[in-house]
């Protein structure tokens, strides 16, 4: 019997909770010693939302009834909601396009510029063992939900090509963020040695 489903956008619900931890992060303000600069909040802010975002596009939604496997349409709640576009992008990219492999590599770049930025990792290999263990996380959280069918699973061998291509964004972004500050650093070191000479 052909039926068809909800998918449930995640990131409206998961703002709303992030609003909330915004809200309680900063009235602990008044009680904390020491106050947190607001750059690094805004940061951790972005990078929650990043997150939020991320979950959205490889999970796809969240349905809380049993999919039909035989269903193949996706219904939304609502079609022109502010963040359907990144689903309809995902879902009818041809798996095989130029576009598809951009689109995978792009989408776990600014993963690699949070953890630095947030993170100041000294090592490198640290940064990008915690990216690799971020995407894999994400594949099999997708296929762990897929199987109690919460979440539709399209699951095939171009699959494999995508996480190449989101670890290889994410490194890249790790490699952006230590090329900028390498730059940075020899910059104030002639502003330094400049100024002392």
């Amino acid at each position: 019997m052909h039926t068809n489903y909800v998918l449930y956008n995640i990131v409206p619900f998961g703002f709303l909770v992030l609003l909330v931890y915004i809200f309680i992060d900063v009235f602990l303000d008044y009680f904390r010693k020491e106050i947190k600069r607001n750059q690094r909040r805004v940061t951790l802010y972005s990078f929650l939302f990043y997150l939020l975002c991320l979950l959205q596009i490889k999970v796809g939604g969240i349905t809380l009834l049993p999919l039909n496997p035989a269903d193949k349409s996706r219904r939304f709640i609502t079609a022109n909601d502010w963040f359907g576009i990144f689903d309809s992008i995902h879902f009818n990219m041809y798996l095989w396009s130029y576009s598809a492999i951009v689109y995978n590599f792009l989408l776990l770049l600014p993963l690699g510029i949070f953890l630095c930025v947030l993170f100041h990792f000294k090592n490198i290999n640290k940064a990008i063992f915690l990216v690799i263990l971020c995407c894999l996380g994400t594949e099999l959280l997708r296929l762990l939900l897929g199987s109690f069918s919460l979440v539709p699973r399209n699951i095939g061998s171009v699959d494999a090509i995508y996480l190449l291509c989101n670890i290889l964004g994410g490194i890249i972004g790790i490699l952006i963020v230590k090329i900028f500050t390498h730059i940075q650093m020899k910059r104030k070191d002639k502003v330094y040695n400049g100024s002392f000479n």
